[in-house]
């Protein structure tokens, strides 16, 4: 099956607190369509990058990660009887 994934918005929520000081908070919001009606919406709430486009790679890294770990949990899961 193949996936679609499509960055549907990116928000500056304000200000995170950090070891660093105050720092910007983003919200990444990525959308997912596959081939067989599969669709999911992913929320990736994060702070640190200073820009638009830093906040969506480190957005973008995060989400790869996790569909990764995603990919490899399913591949394990059983279901109980």
């Amino acid at each position: 099956m193949s996936v679609q994934i499509t960055p549907k918005s990116i928000q500056h929520t304000g200000l995170a607190l950090s070891t660093e000081g105050s720092v910007a908070a983003w919200h990444v919001t990525f959308q997912l369509d596959g081939d067989e009606s599969v669709h999911a919406t992913i929320s990736i709430p994060l702070a640190g990058p200073p820009t638009h486009h830093e906040a969506q790679q480190k957005a973008l890294k995060i989400l790869q990660v996790f569909l990764s770990d995603a990919s490899e949990a399913a591949k394990k899961y059983q279901f109980s009887n």
